[in-house]
């Protein structure tokens, strides 16, 4: 058993981005999934977050943290270029990417054509005693972050027509080049690749739809789990 572990769900796609680069970084690891909603504050009492990352030691919250500590002890492959202003572009995309892509995505995720598929899905990840609790109070207090941050109040067909023009613009950013900032996989890449990873997963068709049109993301998405393990 190894001596590190990542707290978490690779439905999540924060732990998918943190469980790829240390695939990436060869770092061995032991996933700990989510077994009761108070694993969220156990593993992390400061923000009640996943990921969580216990290695030698050491526990590390948050994917961007996470990933920078993890650039400390093990700095190749690089997660971030040496040029300085490639590197700020790496910081900025992987930050929009958390931020940005990923409420479009849980707006989508917890809108009232894909509620019932996506609640299922994530009842589902927990033990059967536990998932009619979860059916009933899923939608209010997960769903309703989408609400409160905002997104979550635009018009279903807004949401999705939004989703395809961020991802003509990840289609830009990419060009010719085989990942979103150079000739190997980055942290950009990595927090693209969770985000899509999660719209993908199950309960938005749409998403995959969209996602599908794209053939160089198909791609993008294929070099990427080719490096960082299928």
């Amino acid at each position: 058993m190894s001596p590190n572990r990542l707290f978490g769900s690779r439905l999540s796609p924060f732990v998918e981005k943190v469980a790829r680069a240390l695939f990436l970084k060869a770092i061995d690891y032991e996933l700990v999934e989510l077994r009761s909603p108070r694993d969220f504050g156990r593993w992390n009492p400061q923000t009640g977050k996943i990921p969580v990352l216990e290695i030698d030691g050491e526990r590390i919250y948050d994917s961007t943290f996470i990933l920078r500590r993890l650039e400390q002890l093990r700095p190749e492959p690089p997660l971030f270029s040496s040029d300085p202003s490639r590197a700020a572009a790496e910081r900025l995309l992987e930050d929009w990417a958390d931020e940005s892509l990923y409420w479009l995505t849980m707006a989508l995720r917890w809108a009232e054509p894909n509620r019932a598929a996506t609640t299922e899905q994530l009842a589902g990840t927990f033990p059967a005693w536990l998932r009619p609790l979860l059916r009933a109070t899923l939608p209010r207090k997960i769903g309703g972050m989408a609400r409160v941050q905002g997104m979550g109040r635009l018009p279903y067909q807004t949401l999705v027509v939004e989703y395809g023009k961020r991802l003509d613009d990840l289609v830009f950013v990419l060009g010719e080049s085989p990942y979103l900032h150079g000739e190997r996989p980055g942290a950009a890449d990595l927090a693209v690749y969770g985000q899509l990873r999660t719209g993908r997963s199950g309960p938005t068709p749409e998403l995959t739809d969209l996602i599908s049109h794209r053939p160089a993301l198909v791609d993008l998405e294929r070099r990427i789990e080719a490096e960082t393990g299928a």
